[in-house]
């Protein structure tokens, strides 16, 4: 059976590495596979040369982040993965894109501890659905493609009706949680400060890690988002919660009295440098054992839209302390506010 050896070629492209030749995949239509001749290796560098073409536009003419960039890549790699068949610019049609959708729906995954899992959610297949679709659309205008194959099929809309936003009780078991099992006082004021700047700033995850001792101001209250770091490619500045001041000079004095040196804000646990994206989803596995609250770091940036609309906070203000681009986005985050705390504003019902 012949697997189209496009994420090596691609990978010398975009510099990523993509999933080794011997992946096991389990197919249910054999009719589909093409045999290896010179041509089809030739189509495969041929669809693997425009996808790099597109990234390399979508980076530096687009300025996308390096986060967005990531899941694009992950996305196409994906793709290869599952239709291993599809060999070449022409094999992109409506027919492959449904079968690939089958397969990501059907296919058997091996998540956490050997936990055999299928089907994905709704969300998941909307975002495929959309990256896909872009890049298609770029095949289609560039004229490498009669027509996008995604055209006539709709994406899922997804239902959000899980809490995004933490409660106050899931708060307070995350402070309590780090009062009680950090492992010394650096540690307690560095991952109280982190859960502050979370909640009171509502900062993504490439912001938050990429936060320098310079960006932050407490004589002026400010923190300062470069722009190098932020998804909007903007720079903004926040000022600082009363709450959160408290946590930093306490963060600061700590970290002046141990000699730390790094320019990055949030320190690693062992050595005089800064936490890198590794230690981060560490922090956040271990803290959620620690308080027993299951969530993930934009759960944060949900909280911090949904307090901020519940203290009656502007929408437009509001947007510009997510540092978005557009109010349509702002409002998704809201979404999650919940109906419990809506109690002040049912009482406003005058008949």
């Amino acid at each position: 059976m012949f697997l189209c050896p496009l994420y090596r070629i691609a990978s010398r492209l975009i510099g990523f590495r993509f999933v080794k030749e011997n992946t096991p995949i389990t197919m249910e239509t054999n009719n589909l596979y093409k045999t290896p001749s010179n041509t089809a290796t030739r189509d495969c560098n041929k669809l693997a040369t425009r996808f790099g073409e597109y990234i390399n536009e979508r980076k530096y003419c687009s300025h996308l982040c390096a986060e967005t960039i990531r899941g694009y890549i992950a996305v196409f790699n994906l793709f290869l993965k599952v239709m291993p068949e599809v060999s070449g610019i022409e094999f992109l049609t409506p027919e492959m894109l449904v079968e690939f959708f089958r397969r990501i729906e059907t296919r058997e995954r091996i998540v956490g501890r050997n936990t055999i899992k299928t089907g994905v959610k709704t969300s998941t297949i909307k975002t495929q659905w959309s990256k896909l679709n872009t890049f298609f659309s770029w095949l289609e205008t560039k004229g490498h493609i009669r027509e996008n194959p995604l055209k006539d099929i709709r994406p899922p809309h997804p239902r959000y009706d899980d809490p995004r936003s933490l409660t106050d009780s899931e708060i307070h078991k995350m402070y309590s949680a780090i009062t009680l099992h950090s492992s010394n006082s650096l540690m307690l004021r560095r991952d109280t400060m982190m859960l502050s700047l979370l909640l009171y700033c509502g900062l993504r995850k490439g912001e938050f890690v990429s936060l320098h001792v310079r960006n932050i101001d407490i004589e002026k209250r400010e923190i300062t988002i470069r722009s190098e770091t932020s998804k909007s490619k903007n720079i903004r500045v926040l000022k600082l919660h009363p709450t959160l001041i408290l946590h930093l000079r306490d963060y600061f004095k700590e970290r002046n009295f141990r000699g730390l040196k790094t320019e990055c804000l949030i320190v690693a646990n062992r050595e005089d440098k800064g936490l890198t994206t590794e230690g981060l989803k560490h922090w956040v596995k271990t803290l959620s054992i620690k308080s027993g609250v299951k969530f993930h770091l934009h759960r944060f940036r949900h909280t911090f839209a949904c307090k901020l609309a519940e203290a009656d906070v502007h929408p437009f203000k509001i947007q510009k302390m997510m540092g978005h681009t557009s109010l349509t986005m702002t409002l998704k985050y809201v979404r999650s506010m919940r109906t419990e705390s809506m109690e002040d504003d049912i009482r406003k019902i005058v008949i």
